[in-house]
């Protein structure tokens, strides 16, 4: 009778625990590489930027899934004309974390803004369009998670009486640390 007793209690125990629910907290920081794509009938141009990343998720997680905000700000330099630049970005997310130390997200970019340099050169106007991004992430470190995440940014631009379009690709490697609470 006792073994039986101690036997439900402790798969209520295992129960209990796995069925965790809450708040969830992800800083992180790393580096970004970035290609961008002006297609305007007066500039065609190509350009790559390396730069620096931080941000936060911030949500909620249910066992093996999560959803909430993402508040991302990246800062760097366009070659070759080492031009400055900084974008931040807000977008809506949803993630699976799996047992086997691998977690992967989608996103929604509800919003980006980007100043420097390079549209101060004769572009009026850049409106955000759309954007989406995937991730990855190894969480066998303690605490620690790296993460590997690339998005898609698309922009309506005008200069002058001429319209066209402008899209980014970000490549940011990131170290986090996910706290569910």
């Amino acid at each position: 009778m006792k073994l039986k007793l101690l036997g439900m209690v402790l798969g209520a125990c295992f129960i209990v625990s796995s069925a965790n629910a809450g708040f969830l907290i992800d800083p992180y920081a790393g580096m970004a590489m970035s290609k961008s794509t002006i297609d305007i009938a007066t500039n065609d141009d190509d350009t790559s930027s390396t730069g620096a990343a931080l941000g936060s998720r911030l949500g909620y997680s249910f066992i093996l899934v999560s959803a909430g905000i993402d508040y991302q700000m990246l800062s760097g330099l366009e070659d070759p004309q080492d031009e400055s630049f900084d974008m931040t970005n807000m977008s809506a997310f949803v993630g699976v974390d799996l047992p086997i130390l691998l977690r992967f997200w989608a996103e929604y970019f509800l919003s980006s803004d980007i100043k420097g340099d390079t549209f101060d050169d004769g572009l009026d106007d850049i409106t955000f369009k759309d954007g989406y991004g995937l991730g990855i992430g190894f969480t066998g470190l303690p605490f620690i998670s790296i993460n590997l995440e690339v998005e898609n940014l698309n922009y309506d631009i005008e200069s002058g009486s001429t319209e066209g379009d402008y899209s980014v690709v970000n490549t940011i490697l990131s170290a986090s640390l996910p706290l569910d609470f």
